[in-house]
This record gives structure tokens, sequence and C-alpha cells, in this order.
């Protein structure tokens, strides 16, 4: 080995460069660049049709199955380009989405379903060891192994979404409205879930509309109007704009129209109207 060999570069984790996603003739995203360092919590807000889905299919390689494509720029994952890639190569490289929705596999049993997010594992060892993660992070899912998933509440069935991506022990959680319809106590569960898989290690980019639940987890967030980034800086930052305050987190304040509240520490999202 070269003691004096410099080095290697820091993994940038997952890097999205000038994006831009159609379906037929219709433009989802158009110029989309953001970036996920490893090991962070990155959040992606936006109202409906903002064009979040559409970007986690892009990551997860999924997009063909939504008769959608790529038009232009590039995604990487640890110097490895994933843009163009098959959804089977996107997930061997360490990228797994938990979709919206939840979509577990109803007439499966819950442990055949967890069983379904290893496929492909050669290391029973390694399977085993993430099955053990999956069932301390959800001990209902130990609970209830042999139930059919149909029969589990809505939260039931997203803690094993998120327990089936797990299986496959990805490097990278993509979570699409991981809270979507739960009631706020099942909500809170899963979003202090999805801080105790960060702090194990696992990157994750979350999609949510709850967005103040999404800025109390991340560290970065980027909000999304009709295909394109109209903000992005640190999640504490976002959350004290006054534009974020009222169209995410329902919050009205007179100072966000007033000159003194504008100098106030909140900044202002120029490319919005008032």
């Amino acid at each position: 080995m070269d003691v004096h060999a410099p080095p290697p570069p820091e993994d940038p984790g997952l890097v999205v460069r000038d994006l831009a996603v159609n379906y037929g003739p219709v433009t989802a995203l158009r110029g989309i660049s953001l970036s996920v360092p490893r090991g962070s919590i990155v959040a992606v807000l936006g109202g409906n049709g903002a064009g979040k889905s559409t970007l986690l299919r892009a990551v997860s390689g999924t997009l063909r199955f939504h008769r959608g494509g790529i038009t232009a720029g590039e995604i990487v994952f640890g110097r490895t380009r994933l843009s163009g890639a098959a959804a089977s190569a996107v997930v061997a490289r360490g990228v797994v989405q938990v979709p919206e929705g939840r979509r577990v596999f109803a007439r499966m049993t819950v442990e055949e379903n967890l069983r379904a997010g290893a496929l492909g594992a050669r290391d029973r060892r390694a399977a085993a060891g993430a099955r053990e993660r999956v069932h301390t992070l959800f001990p209902v899912l130990a609970e209830r192994a042999r139930q059919r998933a149909g029969l589990l509440s809505g939260g039931e069935q997203q803690m094993l979404a998120i327990g089936r991506a797990l299986m496959a022990r990805p490097a990278m959680l993509l979570l699409d409205e991981p809270t979507l319809g739960l009631a706020p106590m099942m909500a809170a569960r899963i979003a202090e879930t999805v801080r105790e898989i960060n702090a194990q290690g696992t990157t994750v980019l979350l999609v949510e509309q709850n967005a103040a639940m999404a800025l109390s987890l991340a560290s970065q967030a980027y909000v999304l109007e009709v295909g394109e980034v109209v903000l992005s800086g640190p999640a504490a930052d976002l959350a004290r704009s006054d534009e974020v305050r009222r169209r995410y987190l329902g919050i009205e304040d007179d100072r966000a129209t007033s000159p003194a509240g504008a100098s106030a520490g909140r900044p202002a999202l120029t490319r919005w109207s008032a």
C-alpha cells in the first residue's frame, strides 16, 4: 500500500443533475438538481402533481412501469450512474423504494412479504440479521408473522412495507408519503422509526406532504412546484420561511408581509407570489 497516496474522495451519496422526465409528450420534471449526502435525511416537499413521486421513480428505475422516461440529466449514487438502470440493478446497488400506498402483498403472510424483500440475497446469515433488525424496529411484525398482510391496519401495513424494503439491506431508502392516511399517533411512530433507521446508517430521501414532520426529520429540504425546484436549503431555514409556513405548515403570520418580518431571520421565497 502506498502510504503517500491521497485518501479516496468522499462518497457524495446521491446526486441528481439537471434531470428531466417525460410521460409521453408531457414534461413532469425539468432541470431538477439535488444531492443527498451519505447518512443524511433529505426531504422533498410539494403539492399534488409537483413531481415528487416522479423524482423517486426516476431514482429507483421504475419510471418505465409508468410509461415515463428520463430525457435529460443524470442520477449518480456513490459514483455509480443510476439513470437508465433497471429497477433490479438499482436495488442491487443499495437503493430501495417504499412506494406510496404501501402496496404490500395482501394475500401473502407478513413473513412471506418480508422474505420477498430479501429475494436475490445469497447470504442467509445477512438475511437473518435483516429480519432481526426489522422485528426489533417493528415488534408487531414478529407477532403477526403468519397473518395475511391484507388484514393488518394501515399503520401496520406501512411498517411492513418499510420492513420489506429493509430486508434488502439498503444503503439508501426512498420513502414516498410514508404517513399518508395514517392517524397522528401512528404517523409519529413512523417518523420516529425513520429517524432510528437513519441513525443506524441508512441514508433517506423522504417525499412527504406532512411538511412539519418532514422538516423536523431532515437536514436539507427541497420544494418542488410544477416539476421544478423552487427552493432548497437547510430544513430548519425552510421551516422558518414565511411562504413554507403559510403554504405547507398552515401558519399565518402578519410579519410575512412586513419589512420587519422579512428581516427577522426568515428567508423570503422570491419565486412565489404573496
